[in-house]
């Protein structure tokens, strides 16, 4: 066989790696990434059910420790606001996103701040006085969470425009009350006129306590601090860790 100067023999050709490509490349460490953010929203998950095990099961009294609090601080370095936030967040998810528990979850997991922005929305639309508009933009947020594509501007946005419309509500509400005023002080007044009027008060009054509470705890990172108290809902949760499953009754 010639071979040319400069040029290797077929078979050489054949042996030789083919070098990566850039593109190649990032799609191998992007593979990886989404791997390793997989198990970081998996893993506030487990947190939360240990904390919530100890919690419920009162378990830091068997380490001398008079509550959870201190408990935390001293043994796992977690202050108040990071203790509730774990507990509270897995409350929530027992009670409303049982499939993120599973053994092997599927689908979209959000990350902590996001499951924060994400319960703050759903608690909202628990509301039954809450205006059409309102709950169009809340469930469109939901969705939008759900998909991890929720941002910080749009729950501002909202809550900028809440706020007009609670204040054109109480506005309105201000000028049905002065009419109902004028009307009760006239004489002969069919009595069903001051029921309508009532009523409408009532139902302004409602909407407007809905809005205002929709808009009130703009921040989605907001905790109830009495959280820590709660207990966790009825029933068996199985939730697989590396150390071995923790259940939560």
């Amino acid at each position: 066989m010639i071979v040319l100067a400069g040029a290797s023999p077929p078979a050489l050709r054949a042996e030789m790696p083919r070098a990566v490509t850039p593109a190649q490349r990032a799609a191998q460490l992007t593979w990886l990434l989404k791997g390793h953010l997989k198990n970081v929203q998996i893993a506030y998950l487990r947190a939360g059910a240990m904390l919530a095990r100890i919690r419920d099961e009162k378990l830091y009294r068997a380490l001398k420790y008079e509550d959870m609090e201190s408990y935390a601080a001293d043994r796992l370095g977690l202050q108040r606001s990071s203790l509730f936030r774990y507990l509270q967040v897995y409350d929530w998810v027992r009670g409303s996103h049982r499939e993120w528990l599973a053994k092997h979850p599927k689908g979209f997991i959000p990350e902590l701040s996001d499951a924060q922005a994400l319960m703050w929305i759903e608690e909202r639309l628990n509301d039954s006085h809450l205006d059409p508009a309102t709950r169009g933009e809340l469930e469109a947020f939901r969705r939008t969470a759900l998909a991890g594509k929720l941002s910080k501007r749009e729950i501002e946005e909202f809550r900028k425009r809440g706020k007009k419309r609670h204040d054109t509500t109480r506005a309105l509400a201000a000028s049905i009350l002065a009419l109902r005023r004028r009307a009760a002080a006239l004489p002969n007044l069919p009595p069903e006129v001051l029921q309508d009027l009532d009523s409408a008060l009532a139902r302004l009054k409602s909407a407007s306590g809905a809005l205002g509470r929709a808009i009130g705890r703009g921040n989605a990172g907001w905790i109830r601090l009495p959280a820590i108290a709660k207990k966790s809902p009825p029933g068996r949760i199985q939730l697989v860790v590396a150390t071995g499953v923790v259940s939560s009754s």
